[in-house]
């Protein structure tokens, strides 16, 4: 049996093809496709990305027995619409699902036990599964509503704002983060960096580029990216409490899991997130996927099926299979 799995986000677009014994077939890569993004066809992207994963594994689309399209953005019901349109073009809707890349992630992390998740990346988005199964959800608005705080795209574009709006004003903090502004988009003013990352075709993902520089600001001592990141996390926390508490597993020792490239990858913003729970939530635990997210939108296909794939077998063959690809 052959599960194609998709992790959809706003910056690139993941998929694997693997069996149900746990063996992977093929993984690849391709332009994010988020279907809260108004600058490009995502459902086309992935119904291409579909047949180009089954035709680089030497498979027609008839041999793939459970297609689960895990995608940021799924509250577009227009987007999503087509979304299955163009899978009953592929003749996969009688054996496809579509979820959201959070819930996915959810699956990687928690699989079906009761949890709370945190997802930061380009975006910013919370679930929570309770005792009875029912599922929640904080934030994950995305760009179309400003932002979702504490997102990359959401710093990003408040760092732009507070230099254009301080574009006179002296200090040290101020000038580095200027200077790593320019940086990143290669330019000689601040303007021009913001109209560089806002005219590009992919404005939200140029944008969300900055969220790394102020995670990294931030771990240097820099008071305003520290500024900017305590902002964004207090009301990213204010919104995870409010999931939290009406899903009933606010704990003095809390486990949250955690997935998305900034608070995976910055300890800075893990702590900072921390602080910003703390009165309610004084002892966090964060837990990292267990299983990598690609998987987790085709281990929710394979639950609903019926299918037990082993976990611990799947984790040992994808290590194998990132070690012997080429690099």
């Amino acid at each position: 049996m052959i599960i194609l799995s998709i992790d959809g986000g706003a910056s690139r677009t993941r998929g694997v093809l693997f069996t149900e014994a746990g063996e992977v077939c093929l993984y690849q890569e391709t332009e994010g496709t988020s279907l809260s993004r108004p600058d490009i066809d995502a459902p086309k992207i992935l119904g291409g990305f579909i047949e180009e994963l089954a035709t680089q594994a030497g498979l027609g689309l008839r041999d793939v027995d459970m297609v689960n399209v895990g995608v940021a953005g799924v509250s577009n019901l227009d987007a999503r619409e087509r979304l299955f349109r163009e899978l009953d073009r592929h003749q996969l809707s009688d054996r496809a699902i579509v979820t959201s890349d959070a819930e996915a992630a959810y699956e990687a992390v928690w699989g079906d036990a009761p949890g709370t998740l945190v997802c930061v990346g380009t975006g910013a988005i919370g679930w929570a599964r309770d005792d009875q199964g029912k599922t929640y959800r904080a934030s994950g608005r995305g760009p179309q509503m400003g932002g979702d705080p504490g997102s990359g795209y959401w710093m990003g574009k408040t760092a732009m704002v507070h230099l254009i709006m301080n574009e006179g004003a002296e200090g040290d903090d101020l000038g580095v983060l200027r200077r790593r502004v320019m940086e990143t988009y290669g330019a000689r003013s601040v303007e021009e960096a913001a109209r560089i990352a806002g005219e590009a075709k992919d404005m939200v993902t140029m944008t969300a580029r900055l969220g790394t520089v102020i995670c990294e600001l931030s771990e240097e001592g820099n008071d305003v990216a520290l500024a900017i990141l305590q902002e964004g996390t207090q009301g990213l926390a204010d919104e995870l409490l409010q999931m939290i508490d009406r899903a009933g597993l606010r704990r003095k020792k809390m486990t949250v899991g955690i997935n998305g490239s900034i608070v995976i990858n910055s300890a800075s913003y893990r702590q900072i997130l921390a602080n910003a729970l703390s009165y309610d939530l004084p002892e966090i635990v964060w837990r990292s996927p267990e299983i990598d997210p690609v998987f987790g939108a085709g281990l929710i296909a394979a639950r609903l099926n019926e299918i037990t794939i082993d976990r611990d077998t799947l984790i040992k063959t994808w290590s194998r299979h990132l070690v012997l690809s080429p690099s």
